[in-house]
């Protein structure tokens, strides 16, 4: 693996040390969980829908869909079993397949952006509070944004690509799933009161045809891309 630029290097230490910081702070002040089916029920499904982990046709980036978990636990839990969810689900994801190759700073990386992230959803929730739907959006909005721009600017840098221009394509991709998400929270916000702690469980089959559609969108598009190109370069040659 060739060296990291100074500027992915800067950029990984500080998402690290902020995700820590975060993490550390909420974990000191965490109380006593007073409703645990409800927690390892967030948690265990959370963990179990990183397994649908699909890649973003043309990039070196993945997405799994456990994102709807993440933020019906900020808006349920408390905020450290929320960060411990979020921190826990990354985790697991970055040893997925496993018979990849792990690094550790990018495992660091994810799960700090992730964090960081979380937080940042959490007090965007809070701040709209006296209105569910508007705290909804917003807080999809806060990870949609805390949770790409890390991202796309890790993979810009080290890669040579423009930042803004692989955001952009970043959230061409994964937008619709960040407003499903948000659709999700909203329905299971609606039906807590009705149904309970069971509700992530009632979720995950959804999620599992989400994934399979966006394993099959996303797999259509990686294999029309050698296509294109091709067809790019013979209009370009022609051209000459």
């Amino acid at each position: 693996m060739k060296p990291l630029p100074i500027k992915a290097k800067i950029l990984i230490a500080v998402a690290v040390a902020s995700g820590l910081a975060v993490f550390a702070k909420a974990m000191l002040g965490m109380g006593q969980v007073h409703d645990y089916p409800k927690f390892l029920a967030y948690l265990l499904v959370s963990v179990a829908a990183t397994r649908l982990r699909v890649s973003l046709p043309r990039m070196t980036s993945s997405m799994s869909v456990n994102l709807p978990f993440i933020l019906i636990a900020l808006i349920e839990l408390s905020l450290p079993e929320a960060l411990m969810i979020a921190a826990v689900s990354t985790f697991v994801q970055s040893f997925w397949p496993e018979s990849k190759k792990r690094n550790l700073v990018q495992v660091a990386f994810n799960v700090s952006v992730l964090v960081v992230a979380a937080q940042s959803t959490w007090l965007a929730l809070r701040l709209a509070s006296h209105n569910m739907a508007l705290a909804i959006v917003s807080g999809t909005l806060t990870v949609l944004l805390a949770n790409t721009l890390p991202v796309a600017a890790i993979i810009g840098i080290t890669e040579a690509g423009h930042v803004a221009r692989v955001w952009a394509h970043i959230v061409q991709l994964t937008f619709p799933y960040y407003g499903l998400a948000a659709g999700i929270a909203g329905l299971v916000k609606l039906a807590d009161h009705a149904i309970g702690w069971q509700v992530p469980l009632l979720i995950l089959p959804a999620m599992l045809l989400v994934y399979r559609s966006y394993k099959f969108c996303f797999r259509q598009m990686s294999e029309s891309a050698p296509v294109l190109q091709a067809r790019a370069m013979s209009a370009g040659a022609g051209a000459h």
